[in-house]
């Protein structure tokens, strides 16, 4: 605290949640924050799947948690430079898959010539290209022992005949949050932490429309509001309060 607030008798305040004994916010929606809110499926069928050498399309709506697997998908295989990243609305122009698998390499690509068996991560192919996924076979049979491909929902994408079939069943839906979902993720959180009772958290789930993000967000906001009324437990009308 500087000496100018210390003289007008300003005080520094904690952070809500460091007043409760968190040292950083319980509720972060920050990408690099958790890891660990996948809803709906199991991690291990889907790294499964791509270890088999399958072509799966992964889908679900904003904050159901294709963040997560995404990067669950890129520590697991990508340390070998093994995998492939592309999200296919950075550009209206066709991808180079051949630059792309040159390029995984950077100015070492000249020293690696295993240019098959690897993994290409697709994302946002709602903007992937007839002509790209038509490339995809035959990129598919030559290089890539797996192709995981993702989006908001897999009715709305226009794949090629062929990359359909490829997907086969392997549509990975990405399920509703639960209750009990919702419950889990923030003792996952917090423990067992008194401020929120599970009652609480039932009552913000439903205020939250089954998104997990929505739901760390308006726990985070009527926490934030009890602490900052002096309370060191959140009570029904604080939830009302805060979320209406």
């Amino acid at each position: 605290m500087s000496r100018k607030m210390q003289q007008r008798g300003i005080t520094k305040m904690e952070p809500w949640y460091k007043e409760i004994g968190f040292f950083s916010n319980p509720f972060s929606i920050k990408p690099l924050a958790f890891h660990d809110e996948v809803i709906g499926y199991d991690i291990d069928l889907v790294f499964n799947k791509i270890e088999n050498g399958e072509v799966l399309f992964i889908e679900g709506d904003y904050g159901k948690g294709k963040t997560t697997i995404l990067k669950k998908i890129i520590r697991r295989f990508g340390g070998k430079r093994e995998l492939i990243y592309y999200s296919c609305n950075i550009t209206d122009n066709n991808i180079d898959f051949d630059n792309l698998i040159k390029g995984r390499h950077g100015f070492f690509s000249s020293f690696f010539s295993d240019d098959e068996n690897l993994i290409l991560l697709l994302d946002e192919v709602q903007d992937l290209s007839g002509e790209d996924s038509e490339k995809l076979i035959d990129y598919y049979n030559k290089n890539f022992k797996s192709i995981v491909l993702v989006a908001n929902n897999f009715d709305r994408v226009k794949l090629s005949n062929g990359l359909t079939k490829l997907v086969g069943s392997n549509i990975i839906r990405l399920g509703e949050l639960t209750e009990g979902d919702g419950i889990a993720i923030i003792r996952k959180r917090t423990g067992n932490i008194r401020l929120l009772s599970d009652d609480i958290i039932k009552m913000i789930f439903k205020k939250s429309n089954r998104n997990p993000r929505k739901l760390l967000k308006n726990c985070e906001d009527v926490c934030r509001y009890s602490v900052s009324q002096g309370y060191n437990v959140a009570r029904e009308e604080h939830v009302k309060k805060v979320l209406g």
